[in-house]
């Protein structure tokens, strides 16, 4: 779990809600590091990934136990603090 706080804060992410079907993530202030790098990850996922009105992103998984969740959940807040990051290392 400290891990997973340590990504969200790399990240941006304000709140994630894993479960069965996937995750909900909400960005701190409706706002993301890199915006070119989350679109470029919205359209590589396809399917697997929607951005919301509110700015909510939806990602779509198959995690039918918690030992999934928590995997896929850490993958996939790796990924995206890794986008995050992106930018900073670049300014």
């Amino acid at each position: 779990m400290v891990e997973i706080k340590g990504l969200c804060r790399q990240a941006g992410i304000e709140q994630i809600d894993a479960g069965p079907k996937g995750a909900v993530i909400a960005f701190r202030n409706n706002a993301f590091a890199n915006p070119e790098g989350l679109i470029d990850f919205i359209r590589e996922a396809g399917k697997q990934v929607k951005l919301q009105p509110d700015h909510r992103l939806i990602y779509y998984a198959n995690w039918p136990d918690p030992e999934d969740r928590l995997s896929g959940t850490r993958d996939l807040l790796k990924r995206l603090a890794k986008i995050a990051g992106a930018v900073k290392q670049a300014a």
